[in-house]
């Protein structure tokens, strides 16, 4: 009979394991600028998974609070996201980032993706350390904006 009950111990450890997993990343002072805008890119690439839009709520969950107030709630964001200007955001194929920019509490990173149909966008995401409140030491951003082939310097 202890056989048994060992046995149906490790049957159950992968269900264990399974139902334990880590839920989407939060904003934490643990995570640098980079990890942040890691984290934000890889969503939209992957936008609808493992539910519709899933990408776009955990790159609003990482924006700044001024960020938010000026870009949400959530359905508006999502339509500006899927809009003309950040839509080349959603799907692509593959990213190449620069090296971050951190001056102090502030950090910039250009992010250029590309999309299989020949279809490129870069983007300048802008950081910000937050100070205080829930998101105290947490980087967040402040802004993403779509970059003019012409530009040559990342600002932060």
């Amino acid at each position: 009979m202890p056989a048994a009950s060992a046995f149906l111990i490790v049957l159950l450890l992968p269900v264990l394991v399974i139902a334990s997993r880590p839920s989407d990343p939060e904003p934490s002072p643990d995570l640098s600028p980079v990890e942040v805008i890691r984290i934000q890119v890889e969503a939209l690439q992957n936008n609808d998974e493992p539910r519709p839009n899933a990408g776009i709520a955990l790159a609003f969950s990482f924006a700044s609070p001024e960020n938010r107030a000026a870009t949400g709630p959530l359905p508006r964001f999502t339509a500006m996201v899927r809009g003309p200007v950040y839509g080349d955001m959603l799907g692509f194929d593959r990213a190449e980032y620069s090296a971050p920019v951190v001056e102090g509490s502030r950090a910039a990173q250009l992010v250029t993706l590309y999309h299989n149909d020949g279809r490129e966008a870069t983007y300048v995401f802008q950081l910000s350390r937050q100070e205080g409140g829930r998101y105290d030491g947490c980087w967040m951003t402040d802004g993403v904006m779509r970059r003019d082939p012409a530009q040559s310097t990342t600002r932060v």
